[in-house]
């Protein structure tokens, strides 16, 4: 019995809560957002459906000011709350618009900012304080919209070049002036056109009037990026084509030189190693190097030219002295056997390596045996 009753208690106390926290938010103020995402009574979602339902081209724009281009005929633009986000446009969101209508875009803007008209921001008009009163239009390309109720209690100055579209008694509520190439439409009060309104009268034939495109089949633009609704940008998305195709063939071209690194395409590259080569090296090199340019019977010549020149002086005669008159100089019979061979086979063609090797060896023994002095003794 006592659980039951601490749980009727608990429940008794829960539908309290929600109860009261229910009164507090029906008694809490609606506040008009003047987003066209907004079904509520200060939203625009009924006049974005309006446009949408006459055929009309119509799309919400929810990127910075920075990247409105041709492609927007219209872009509809209502003051954001003064208690919303800080800063929903900045001072480049401000000057990117201005370019944007300059340069022949059409801009249909709701409220009035006063420090941005102080500054000459889009040549906004100045305002003046007057009592609400029934608007009628007086443009001829919206004649025969009844008058239309206002709750602002500013108007529009008077000023040279401003087309005067919607005005009581106390001023003008709808203006039109050219701003270089492109167009502003300014409406001093945003509450005309919200869900809650905007049916009244001939409100919906005046918001389609204003809102219309210039070109057939354009596009009209609620700005929703001042409201809050801001879509994220990528990185990729912002540079400019050719830095980000040149980013993509670099990165291309990074993970191809890191494949190459690590998959091995061939033998590995073995470092030279730097010393001195030893003498067979050497001569190993050079008879190599003979034998690729066709030179070994030159080289036997060249040896036994040599040789029988030093055998000559050697023996005593003069280098013109014929191999007969140099070996009989030649006391021992070992030494004239050689040095005769050697000459004989100077005289025939070099037949194979052997050969040269036979002569080169000849010749090397006369030297070395003349050179001690011996003399063939």
């Amino acid at each position: 019995m006592e659980i039951a009753a601490l749980a009727i208690a608990v429940a008794i106390l829960v539908t309290i809560g929600v109860l009261g926290q229910d009164r507090a938010q029906g008694g809490a103020p609606a506040f008009e957002t003047y987003s066209s995402l907004d079904a509520a009574a200060g939203g625009y979602r009924a006049w974005y459906e309006l446009l949408g339902r006459e055929g009309v081209r119509v799309d919400r724009f929810e990127r910075r000011a920075a990247f409105l281009d041709g492609t927007i005929d219209t872009l509809v633009y209502a003051e954001p709350l003064p208690f919303g986000p800080p800063a929903a446009s900045s001072e480049a969101d401000a000057r990117a618009l201005e370019t944007w209508v300059r340069d022949g875009g059409r801009l249909v803007y709701l409220g009035h900012d006063a420090a941005a008209a102080r500054r000459g921001i889009l040549k906004l008009p100045g305002t003046a304080k007057a009592h609400s009163a029934r608007a009628r239009a007086l443009d001829s390309r919206i004649v025969g919209v009844a008058p239309v109720e206002s709750s602002s209690p500013l108007r529009w100055k008077p000023r040279p070049g401003l087309a005067v579209l919607v005005r009581d008694r106390a001023g003008a509520l709808v203006v039109r002036y050219a701003y270089g190439s492109g167009q502003v439409t300014a409406v001093i009060d945003e509450g005309i056109f919200v869900n809650a309104q905007i049916g009244r009268g001939d409100a919906p034939r005046l918001a389609f009037a204003l809102a219309r495109p210039a070109r057939s089949r354009g596009l009209v633009a609620f700005d929703e990026a001042v409201h809050g609704s801001l879509a994220a940008e990528r990185w990729w998305s912002i540079v400019p084509r050719p830095f980000l195709v040149a980013i993509v063939v670099a990165l291309f071209v990074f993970l191809l030189a890191l494949g190459g690194a690590c998959v091995r395409l061939g033998p590995p590259l073995v470092p030279v190693e730097l010393r001195a080569p030893t003498s067979a090296e050497y001569i190993d090199s050079v008879a190599a190097l003979l034998e690729r340019g066709k030179a070994t019977g030159a080289a036997v010549h060249d040896a036994v030219r040599s040789t029988a020149r030093a055998v000559a002086r050697a023996v005593g005669s003069s280098d013109e002295a014929s191999p007969a008159e140099v070996a009989a100089r030649l006391n021992r019979s070992d030494l004239r056997e050689a040095y005769l061979a050697m000459n004989a086979a100077a005289q025939a063609p070099v037949r194979d390596d052997p050969d040269m090797v036979r002569t080169i060896g000849l010749a090397q023994l006369l030297r070395k045996e003349l050179r001690h002095g011996r003399r063939g003794n």
